[in-house]
């Protein structure tokens, strides 16, 4: 994503801060789902906290996905 310097000094992207964070964490949170799923794979003494995680974050992204969503139906993750 190529980001420019508007004129108040902040950088823009050619989508809007509000949607490109949604995004972000929405990336961040299956990276992490991926990382859980090796761990459990892995099996240890740890795996109880590591599948309530996995199932938080499950959460988290379909709340983020909803606002995605409510955000396209607005119109605004057109470029």
């Amino acid at each position: 994503m190529s980001a420019q310097t508007a004129s108040s000094g902040r950088e823009t992207t050619i989508v809007d801060n509000e949607v490109y964070n949604l995004l972000s964490a929405v990336t961040n949170k299956l990276q992490a789902l991926s990382a859980y799923s090796k761990y459990l794979a892995d099996g240890s003494a740890n795996d109880q906290i590591f599948e309530q995680l996995k199932q938080e974050d499950e959460a988290a992204v379909r709340r983020l996905m909803n606002q995605l969503d409510k955000l396209a139906q607005q119109g605004r993750l057109k470029v």
